[in-house]
């Protein structure tokens, strides 16, 4: 299998969804009245700029995840993890928790900086014992894995510029679902690349070639950012969970996925279950720095 840089496959998932998005915000600021479509433009522009600069990193957070700071319960229960991951030299300077809980939200991901979102099902499955503290410790690891893995740049302000797209995808996903068990829908989406080339072909041969390539290519991008999108993914959770072997949290983990019946292939349990006798270098005192609003 062709292997592709992450630059490039972080490219194909990303320039669309930011030419989307400016257009959209474009349109959106157009239908309102002059003077208030550029202001609302100039301001979003301006949290753009002052999230790239590292400005709103905490009210970011929230708005684009959903979530709100831990509160001083959550911390007690969530404290003894943070210390075994500091112990092991993983920093988290702040934890978030999801308002809500959803079936396909990760129960712990990593943004911004040294910053960790977690689901509320986390923190009390803790705190009742379903999950142990090494086990939420190898979690949470795992999801800094993922984002040292990823190394995203200006990462709030990428999220907040693509929350048009997200907003569409979300909606044509959900107008999918409810439709679903139409037939025709899924033999339409299937055969939409036949659609594509007749497309391209008919429009050429009207002389509207742009037309035709135009709408080729937004066929193409329906096959290209999906499969890109699974390809970061799976070089993530492989470079994630190499990084949470480093720790010493490997076989933990491996524990916590098949407890929950989490779908993992055989090269993953068998790489998670690999014990290593050298761990990645441990401070000989945990680093420890709590924050919450």
């Amino acid at each position: 299998m062709m292997r592709f840089p992450m630059t490039v496959l972080r490219v194909v998932t990303l320039a669309p969804a930011l030419l989307v998005s400016f257009v959209l915000t474009v349109v959106m600021c157009a239908l309102l009245p002059p003077a208030l479509g550029l202001v609302a433009f100039m301001a979003a522009g301006g949290v753009l700029v002052a999230l790239a600069m590292g400005q709103l990193q905490q009210p970011a957070i929230a708005a684009l995840t959903n979530s709100r700071p831990a509160t001083e319960a959550e911390f007690r229960v969530m404290a003894p993890v943070l210390a075994e991951l500091g112990g092991r030299g993983v920093d988290i300077a702040t934890l978030f928790v999801r308002r809500a809980q959803r079936p396909s939200t990760p129960v712990a991901v990593a943004v911004g900086r040294r910053t960790v979102v977690v689901s509320p099902g986390l923190v009390d499955a803790t705190y009742r014992g379903g999950v142990t503290g090494a086990e939420a410790a190898a979690a949470l690891a795992h999801a800094v894995g993922r984002h040292r893995a990823l190394r995203p740049r200006v990462e709030l302000a990428v999220l907040a510029a693509t929350t048009p797209w997200r907003l569409i995808v979300a909606t044509f996903l959900g107008i999918g679902r409810a439709f679903a068990w139409l037939r025709f829908m899924r033999l339409a989406w299937t055969l939409r690349g036949v659609v594509g080339v007749i497309c391209v072909v008919q429009s050429m041969v009207e002389g509207r070639a742009w037309a035709g390539l135009l709408g080729g290519a937004v066929i193409a991008l329906t096959y290209l950012v999906p499969a890109a999108g699974r390809r970061i993914d799976l070089r993530t959770e492989a470079e994630a969970d190499q990084f949470v072997l480093g720790l010493g949290l490997g076989p933990v983990l491996a524990g916590l996925l098949r407890r929950y019946g989490h779908p993992m292939t055989l090269e993953r349990m068998q790489r998670l279950d690999t014990a290593t006798d050298h761990p990645a270098e441990q401070p000989q005192r945990p680093r420890l720095h709590l924050v919450h609003g």
